[in-house]
Order: C-alpha cells, then sequence, then structure tokens
C-alpha cells in the first residue's frame, strides 16, 4: 500500500452490490481534517450521498461501517468502530458502535471507511484480505445463526474477523442487529440493512500497521492514559470486578431503574439480580475488547435451577434490565438465556426486552388476550419471555409484530397503548428514568438516533458522581449539560475510543493521543476538537431535519410527562421537558422548530442549501 496519513489505514472501500463493483479509492485528507473518523465520516457520507425518503430497506439505502484514527492502535480501549445508515425501524438517522476486533482488524487491511451500496442478487459476503477483495457466495450459510456462521467462516478463512447477521436480519426485522466477534452493531437495524442487501457477513484479514506521527510521544500518552485508567475508582475499581453492572444498585437506589414498562422503579426480587448476584452466581471469567485494561465483559454460566447449563456473553447492564426489571422478571438464568438468543438471532437485546415489557402490560391491561399471544404473558413470568424472544427472531405469530418496535406495535395494538410505548422517535428507551434524573429525559428527546444515553449521559452528573452532582430534579444546567455532551461524545464516536474511557480520563489526555498520533494541528486543540463534535452534531440533526423531523419529534413518551413515578420521592417528579429544550434550542443555535439557523451552519462551515434562510 501506498503512504498513508499517520493514524489511518489510508482507504476508502465501496462495494456496489448490484454491479459486484469493489472499489478501493484513497482516504481524502479533507474528509480527515474536518470530520476526523468514525461517526465524523458517516455523518458526512450518509448527509452527501443519502438523498431525503429514501426507503430503509431499499437498495438505494447506503451502509458504512467506519474506524476511528486511535481504533486499532495501542491507546487504551480502541477496538471501537462504527456503523451507519438510515434506520428501518425509525427512518432516520442511525448510527451503532462496536467494540471487540472487528473494527482493529478492518484498520489492518487499510480500511477507515467502508461503504455498501445496492443488493446482491443472491446470498454473498464480502471478503477483505488487505487489498485482495471479494464478493463469496454465501448461499449455504444463509439461514445459519450468527455463532453458527461465524465459526464456519473462521474456519473457512483462519485468523480472520466476522461481522455477520443471523436469521433476524435476513428476514428484516427491524430491531435486528449485526454480530461482530461477540460485539454488536446493536441499535437501529443495522442487521436488517445488511439482510436487505443480501449480504450474510464481512470477514476481514489485514496485516498492515498503523504509523504514527510523533512515536516516542505516543507511547509516553498511552502509558499515561494506561496508568489513569488503572488509577480510576471506575475503569480499575468496580467495572472490572462487576461489569457493565457496576452502576445496578446506584440506580436502584436513586429510584432511576424502570420496572415493569417504566410504571415505577421497585419491585420485590430486585436484590436478585444486582451487580453483587451476577458476581456471586453466573461470572465465570472477564473478557475484553482489543486493546483494553478494563475488560468488563463477562463470560457467564448458570449453575442450577431450571436454566442450568446455559451460558453467554454478559449480561450487559442494559440487558439485565431490559430482560429483569422491565418484563417485572427476577430470574438471572433467564436473562442470560434471553441474551444468548439475541445474540443467536442477531437482535438488540434493549429494544426486544423493551417491546415485551411493552406486551406484558397490553396483556395485563387486557389489550390484547392470551389466546392471540398463544400464552399467557403477565409480568415476571420468565417462560413468556424466552418464549417471545424467539418468537420475535423467528419472525412467527406475535413476534413478527414486535419485531417492528414498541411504536408500530403500539399503532396496531391501539387501545391507548400509545401512552406506554417507551421510545423516543422509534427508539426504545435505554435504562434509566429520567423522572428521577430529568436531563436524561432532554437527552433522550434530542438524541440523533431516538432514545439513546450514549449521546449524553447526564445520569453521571446527576446520579452517580458524588463529587460534580447536579440537582437530578431539576431543570437547572441540564440543557448545556447535554448539548456540551453531545458534542464531546460524537468526538469519542469519531477517534475510535469507547465511552468507558472517558469516565477515567480528561479530555485533554485524549486530545493528547490523538494529535500525537496523527500530526494533525487541528487536532492538537480540545477547544477545536469540540468544534469538529459540534459540526458532526449538527450535521446529523439536519440530516434528520432533511427527513421532516422538527420540534415535535423531540419528544417523549406520555409516562415520562404525564404520569409521576411512585418510587420518586418528589411531587411533581415528571420531565420538565419543553423548558429543557427551549433552553437547548437557544444553545445549540437551533431555530424554535429545532433547525440549526444559517447563521450556526456559517459558523460551523456546514453548506446545506436545503436549510439556508
Amino acid at each position: 500500500m501506498s503512504e498513508k496519513r499517520p493514524g489511518y489505514g489510508g482507504y476508502v472501500l465501496e462495494v456496489d452490490l448490484s454491479k459486484s463493483d469493489i472499489t478501493l479509492q484513497p482516504l481524502a485528507e479533507e474528509l480527515i481534517k474536518e470530520y476526523i473518523g468514525g461517526k465524523g465520516f458517516a455523518s458526512k457520507i450518509m448527509y452527501d450521498e443519502l438523498p431525503s425518503g429514501i426507503e430503509p430497506l431499499s437498495s438505494d439505502n447506503i451502509i458504512l461501517f467506519a474506524n476511528g484514527p486511535l481504533t486499532g492502535t495501542l491507546a487504551p480501549t480502541s477496538a471501537r468502530s462504527v456503523l451507519s445508515t438510515k434506520s428501518p425501524l425509525t427512518g432516520i438517522w442511525l448510527d451503532s458502535n462496536c467494540g471487540g476486533s472487528f473494527g482493529p482488524e478492518l484498520k489492518f487491511a487499510g480500511i477507515d471507511l467502508l461503504k455498501i451500496k445496492g443488493k446482491a442478487k443472491t446470498p454473498k459476503y464480502l471478503l477483505i484480505e488487505d487489498t485482495d477483495i471479494s464478493l463469496i457466495d454465501a448461499v449455504d450459510i444463509w439461514g445459519f445463526d450468527t455463532f453458527e456462521t461465524q465459526r464456519t467462516l473462521h474456519q473457512r478463512h483462519p485468523g480472520a474477523k466476522v461481522a455477520c447477521i443471523g436469521p433476524s436480519g435476513e428476514k428484516l426485522i427491524p430491531i435486528a442487529c449485526v454480530q461482530a466477534e461477540g460485539r454488536s452493531y446493536g441499535r437501529g437495524g443495522g442487521g436488517a440493512v445488511l439482510g436487505s442487501k443480501n449480504l450474510k457477513a464481512i470477514v476481514v484479514k489485514g496485516s498492515e500497521g498503523i504509523s504514527v506521527y510523533d512515536y516516542n510521544a505516543f507511547i509516553k500518552s498511552c502509558r499515561e492514559t494506561f496508568g489513569e485508567l488503572m488509577l480510576s475508582s471506575d475503569s480499575n475499581g468496580s467495572r472490572p470486578i462487576y461489569g457493565t453492572s457496576c452502576i445496578y444498585s446506584f440506580i436502584q437506589e436513586a429510584g432511576v431503574l424502570p420496572i415493569q414498562n417504566f410504571k415505577g422503579s421497585s419491585f420485590p426480587g430486585m436484590e436478585r439480580i444486582n451487580e453483587h448476584s451476577l458476581l456471586e452466581t453466573l461470572y465465570e471469567e472477564n473478557r475484553s475488547c482489543f486493546a483494553c485494561p478494563i475488560a468488563c465483559s463477562k463470560y457467564s454460566l448458570v449453575k442450577g435451577g431450571k436454566y442450568k447449563g446455559v451460558i453467554g456473553e454478559g449480561p450487559e447492564y442494559e440487558n439485565v434490565w431490559s430482560f429483569g426489571p422491565q418484563c417485572g422478571n427476577s430470574n438471572l438464568g433467564s436473562i442470560l438465556r434471553a441474551e444468548y438468543l439475541c445474540d443467536y438471532y442477531g437482535l438488540d437485546a434493549i429494544s426486544t426486552g423493551n417491546v415485551i415489557g411493552f406486551l406484558m402490560e397490553c396483556y395485563e391491561k387486557k389489550l390484547i388476550p392470551g389466546n392471540e399471544i398463544g400464552f399467557n404473558a403477565n409480568f415476571g413470568n420468565d417462560d413468556a419471555i424466552i418464549k417471545l424472544v424467539q418468537m420475535i427472531g423467528e419472525k412467527e405469530g406475535i413476534g413478527e409484530l414486535l419485531g417492528k418496535g414498541v411504536a408500530q406495535a403500539a399503532n396496531e395494538i391501539k387501545g391507548g397503548s400509545e401512552k406506554f410505548a417507551m421510545h423516543v422517535k422509534g427508539l426504545e428507551l435505554p435504562a434509566y428514568d429520567p423522572r428521577g434524573a430529568v436531563g436524561m429525559g432532554l437527552a433522550y428527546a434530542t438524541s440523533d438516533r431516538g432514545a439513546c444515553h450514549l449521546r449524553a449521559y447526564t445520569v453521571s452528573s446527576e446520579i452517580l458522581d458524588s463529587t460534580a452532582r447536579l440537582d437530578p430534579l431539576t431543570a437547572e444546567y441540564k440543557a448545556e449539560l447535554v448539548k456540551i455532551e453531545q458534542d464531546w461524545f460524537s468526538i469519542l464516536d469519531s477517534i475510535g475510543i469507547c465511552i468507558f474511557a472517558n469516565f477515567g480520563l480528561n479530555q485533554n489526555q485524549l486530545t493528547k493521543l490523538l494529535h500525537t498520533l496523527t500530526g494533525i494541528k487541528e487536532f492538537s486543540s480540545l477547544a477545536k476538537l469540540l468544534t469538529i463534535g459540534e459540526k458532526i452534531y449538527n450535521l446529523t440533526r439536519l440530516f434528520n431535519c432533511r427527513e421532516g423531523l422538527k420540534r415535535d419529534s423531540d419528544t417523549l413518551p406520555y409516562r415520562l410527562i404525564e404520569e409521576e413515578s411512585p418510587h420518586i420521592s418528589a411531587r411533581n417528579n415528571t420531565v420538565p421537558l419543553d423548558e429543557m429544550l427551549n433552553e437547548y434550542y437557544f444553545i445549540r443555535g437551533w431555530n424554535k422548530e429545532g433547525i440549526p439557523t444559517s447563521q450556526k451552519m456559517n459558523e460551523l462551515g456546514l453548506k446545506c442549501h436545503e436549510f439556508e434562510n
């Protein structure tokens, strides 16, 4: 390969499945300096090349896999890569972040950005071995679950890394994900987009190194950041021990852990599924992503009861919640089994558990009878949870409706179920009740992909961080906090670093890592980086506005705005969304409909003619 910019693989790989065309082009210097990598690259390509109104499951949609400059380097937690497309679940912007080893392997093959468009006539998988790239027939593995797919492709291509879809993606289920070496590009339906293109998997084996601008300074910076992470009570304290569920008790005690479809935040038996129970009864060993000293993932085994012998990676905090408290369930074995099945079929576990909890409330309110479901589906029924995951994955019976997501399920079930359909813009809510941490309400409402805790994690300042805690029940300072975190998290998703590193490192340390790696002057200033982050977030907002989103889309479920939680010790503990939204738009430089103004676009150097006014 030719000489490349330090920190980058150097190439954009474009695959047109309709024409079986494969093109490898140099990565543009302008794209690097203005958008860094990862989500930044995706925001620019998606806005420029995907017109509004494209059907997500049509051949006209594109899907991107993008690395950051730090991906695949010695920087701690540098495993992250981004999948981006137009979501079949929400119809708007989607980027989904994944750790593990697939992103780094793509980087070792010299690829910073993989762009896939069109639709293959028959099932294929994409094989990338450095610059030797081909489309291989996949008819014989079409129908395989994700585990068997990865095993088969590993045997055919020893040493390669695999990202693939399972039966859910093949069946175009809108909550289908992409599985990659034990990790997931989880949210928003990326698996269905690959399925719609008849692309079963991407297999990558790379042998290229990553050049470094200032080797000695970069290695020193890596050692310093590893050291800082080892001094952190999070990254070298609770998280390696308890995994991502290390926050469970804090969230529960604050009254922010949603139960039974967000009806409250407490139910009998919750102590049986907290972080201590997970450690004592399930965890067998630690697992880590590429270049990660934290090892927050776990390998688990059920040692007794009716689920004895069930194994799986995890369960993660969000999935403990989605199949546990969200469904009124305190059986840990069933939770691990449900997560395993999501990985098997290739389903987003947050959306899957969320929509099952929604169905259980519909069942208990007699909006949908048991004979229509096929069995009783009351809260706490772990047998029903397992059966429903299978039905969703197979697209059978009521599972076909549930696989469309909670918004569409409510539209079809009706009977007032829209008021407790827990989603924003079609994406199901994660495991934080914003009535007890109202900043999370604003974060959900203004997230570019729908309800998401990884665009702004205000619960850290509102609940978890005792040294910098804001009042979790007031709107004060929340708009500014959400804006700042959204811009910074856009940078994290562009440089290829895990959000968990952010909890143990400061922004200046990450800026130093980036600059010593790339040598790019624009990356040496934290202020300039934050401006790039703001630019990226505004561009994804403009993408959504072009699809028709305005202020009335930046809302929350009725339950969070109008119904108080019985377990939060404050009067009027609903989310004061309008108050926060007005301030947020003002701080953002957006108009009253939530559209970036010409002044803001000019300030950020964005040329989006559809919105110039």
